[in-house]
């Protein structure tokens, strides 16, 4: 994780345009390496997985809610070098107790943008702010469900376009080694699975005609967004010799800004709705010994 870190600060003193995201998520990083979150996680039901059902679904995590207002109030602080007015408002909820940290994480984690709008409507925060800083505060928890969740996805043939553990939809594609088999990776819990080359992650058509791809020609076979023309999606994807780890997605996420953009100017994008409705309770929980700030 160390060597993703240090990158994520290089990106933020060389490039402006990705800084605070740069920073956003070393911080993050940092979170996620303490193994105290996975105390937060419970067992997992991995019968559940060859009906389609992500291993999280319906599950009960308990977690420090002052862990994670801790964490929000550091992203926000950090956030707040870049916007200070607009970041002022949920830095006066957080102290105020008017947001409820737990609540958002749990919107987060469920992808529930709708209760997320109206949790910042309720503390007059703005929602996109909120939205992005809690994604960045859930990653710890998720990443640590990731870890749990590893062993028990080796040799499942999963067959779905999201998460098996999480529901989130692929934040980009490995074509790993010499064979190039496609891997799905989730950006928020780390989880990888297999996925036909030929098929399409969100809807899942395998119509040779609607599949292609946008790439410079020098790095087509490295790097490249695969499109879909039925759902007018795309997928970052990229040629590894192995699995990268989890911090190395989120990492390949942001240094490959320039295939966003490309698919966004031909009009291609990302499904706005997850491909699962996953259930999941968060409750608090008394903070443990071990627990402790890892910012610096």
């Amino acid at each position: 994780m160390e060597p993703a870190i240090a990158q994520l600060e290089d990106l933020a003193r060389t490039d402006p345009t990705i800084r605070l995201l740069a920073r956003l998520q070393a911080a993050v990083l940092r979170a996620a390496a303490d193994p105290a979150w996975e105390q937060a996680v419970p067992p997992f039901v991995p019968a559940r997985l060859p009906g389609g059902v992500p291993l999280l679904h319906e599950q009960t995590l308990r977690v420090d809610g002052a862990r994670v207002a801790d964490l929000l109030r550091h992203l926000a602080g950090l956030a707040a070098e870049e916007a200070a007015e607009r970041v002022r408002p949920l830095r006066r909820a957080l102290d105020a107790r008017t947001l409820d940290p737990l609540a958002c994480l749990q919107a987060t984690v469920m992808q529930d943008t709708a209760q997320l709008e109206a949790l910042a409507g309720q503390a007059e925060v703005a929602p996109a702010l909120l939205a992005t800083l809690a994604h960045m505060a859930a990653l710890p928890l998720l990443q640590a469900c990731g870890r749990q969740a590893a062993p028990l996805l080796e040799g499942v043939a999963w067959g779905r376009g999201y998460c098996p553990v999480c529901a989130a939809w692929p934040t980009l594609a490995e074509l790993r080694g010499l064979e190039r088999r496609r891997w799905l990776r989730c950006g928020r819990c780390g989880a990888g699975w297999t996925l036909p080359p030929q098929q399409c992650a969100f809807c899942g058509t395998s119509a040779h005609e609607a599949l292609g791809y946008l790439a410079p020609e020098a790095q087509r076979e490295a790097r490249r967004a695969e499109t879909c023309e039925q759902c007018r999606s795309f997928l970052k994807t990229l040629a590894t010799l192995g699995p990268l780890a989890p911090a190395e997605v989120l990492l390949q996420d942001l240094t490959t800004v320039e295939l966003d953009v490309a698919a966004l100017e031909q009009r291609y994008g990302r499904p706005e709705a997850p491909g699962f409705r996953l259930v999941v309770r968060l409750e608090p929980a008394a903070p443990r010994n071990g627990w402790r700030r890892w910012w610096r």
